[in-house]
């Protein structure tokens, strides 16, 4: 089924969803959702993302390219708890280096940021772990 509302953008860029397409997509206040632009089209989509108790971080992890380097790093993340909601790796250079890039829940985890970064570096793999909150 497809919903349509045209509806206007502010001065500032937003724009009010109409209660309509709120409830049939099960959108609520405080909710986290992801804007997916498609540039070629000049679309933008809106997809339901986190529930609002959701503690967004964005977790980027440059690690040796080499068989299971990812696999160590993401056997953490379950054992401590993080719920991965998306997820992009990449070789930068091949058999040298590669890059993970998570959104992740970490509502859930064990323990602190810190601790977490701590430990994905133990492993061996990691080159750099880094961290950036959504709030």
């Amino acid at each position: 089924m497809r919903m349509t509302e045209i509806v206007r953008v502010d001065s500032r860029g937003r724009i009010t969803m109409p209660s309509s397409i709120r409830e049939a997509v099960k959108l609520s206040e405080g909710m986290y959702v992801m804007l997916i632009a498609d540039l070629d089209k000049k679309e933008i989509r809106i997809a339901p993302f986190a529930d609002p108790e959701a503690k967004l971080v964005e977790l980027s992890i440059t690690f040796l390219d080499v068989p299971g380097a990812l696999a160590k790093s993401a056997r953490i993340l379950a054992d401590e708890g993080v719920d991965l909601l998306s997820s992009e790796s990449r070789t930068l250079r091949r058999g040298k280096s590669a890059e993970w890039v998570v959104v992740a829940d970490v509502s859930r985890c064990k323990c602190t940021l810190k601790e977490l970064e701590q430990k994905i570096a133990a492993e061996g793999t990691a080159e750099e772990v880094n961290f950036r909150s959504y709030t």
